[in-house]
């Protein structure tokens, strides 16, 4: 339906294209952005040659294709699995494809999203199809319970794949269900399909509900329906969920009610551990490598691992209510205490609307 492309993915296609004397299919759905290899501060894109070049072959290739770009310090640009929701670009039901693995982003919306190669973006440019191996198996997470103080979106999906495993989603769509999932904000259902991808599954979803129709009627988000047209839209939008858990080919659960903050001991995402709990002995070579690879010992406590540089940002955390909540926390209000040893912190919104938010608020102090 749509097929959002960062940089260097498109500008392949857009080659691919110009060397077979085609044209793209349906440019008004097809829409570029420049988001992860540009700066975030403002400083002029002629200070980085490749970046630069980049933005120019992006710009006339949009121009000679008719694609709308939304491009470096203009209205709507960022990263583009923070604009495409901002915008009403990502609405439920629509089936998005993007050569970005964290694609899977959008599927909070009840939307089916899922990254690809270079190759087949330059056949939905040409077609606006694609030809898919076979429809994925379906695989259920129900995640259940209130989570506890401190305990954040980021920190349930870090516990999902920690116990399925880095490669445990493959050949799935997984789907998000539960008392948990539903008491969540957008922003934050955003970050759990955003990370499906770190468990090997194709893409991930969640149903739309009241949560996500509030969030597309608010604001100014110019590509989504407003008014009667929004209202008449929900009640088919509404349509859009599981029958039955049973509908599942593979079910799994997580009970998230005593759920600890997660942190990363190695190098994947499934190698986790509680905040109060210690890294583990390696039950493997990969495990092995990993211990050696960060310099970290079995039995050392989490707590007793000095953080060195903070980093709040990228397609997972860069919303403005990521940012929010990252001052909060600066500030000392919401958890009471300070990172210990911290030696730098910074921090980058994924968008041009989400930093000039933010400088406008209480978020800029110290961090933007």
């Amino acid at each position: 339906d749509r097929p959002p492309g960062p940089r260097s993915h498109l500008a392949a296609g857009f080659d691919g294209l110009r060397e077979a004397g085609r044209r793209v299919r349906r440019p008004g759905l097809t829409f570029a952005t420049v988001d992860h290899n540009v700066p975030t501060d403002g400083r002029p894109i002629d200070e980085f040659s490749l970046s630069g070049q980049q933005l120019k072959a992006l710009e006339t290739n949009c121009r000679e294709f008719g694609v709308p770009l939304f491009g470096y310090q203009q209205s709507g640009q960022g990263i583009v699995h923070v604009i495409g929701p901002q915008l009403g670009l990502t609405l439920p039901g629509l089936t998005l494809v993007c050569g970005d693995s964290h694609t899977s982003t959008h599927g909070a919306f009840g939307a089916l999203a899922f990254g690809i190669g270079t190759t087949e973006v330059e056949h939905v440019l040409a077609t606006q199809t694609l030809r898919t191996p076979g429809k994925p198996k379906s695989l259920g997470i129900e995640v259940s319970g209130r989570l506890q103080r401190g305990v954040t979106a980021k920190d349930v999906i870090l516990a999902v794949i920690r116990k399925l495993g880095a490669s445990g989603g493959t050949g799935f769509v997984a789907e998000y269900y539960g008392e948990t999932i539903a008491s969540l904000p957008m922003h934050a259902r955003m970050t759990i399909c955003n990370m499906s991808i770190e468990m090997g599954a194709r893409a991930g979803m969640i149903a739309p509900d009241d949560v996500t129709f509030a969030y597309i009627a608010e604001g100014d988000r110019p590509y989504a329906p407003q008014g009667e047209e929004l209202e008449r839209w929900i009640s088919e939008w509404r349509l859009l969920r599981t029958d039955s858990p049973d509908a599942f080919d593979r079910r799994e659960s997580l009970e998230a009610g005593s759920l600890q903050p997660q942190v990363s001991w190695g190098t994947t995402p499934a190698m986790t551990a509680d905040v109060t709990g210690s890294v583990p002995e390696p039950a493997d070579k990969s495990e092995e490598r990993a211990l050696m690879y960060m310099d970290l010992r079995p039995g050392t406590p989490m707590q007793d691992i000095p953080v060195n540089v903070v980093f709040i940002g990228s397609c997972t955390n860069s919303r403005i209510e990521d940012l929010r909540d990252a001052a909060r926390l600066a500030e000392g209000k919401a958890s009471g205490e300070r990172s210990a040893g911290a030696r730098s912190a910074r921090q980058s919104a994924g968008s041009g609307a989400g930093r000039a938010r933010g400088t406008r608020s209480r978020v800029s102090r110290g961090w933007l």
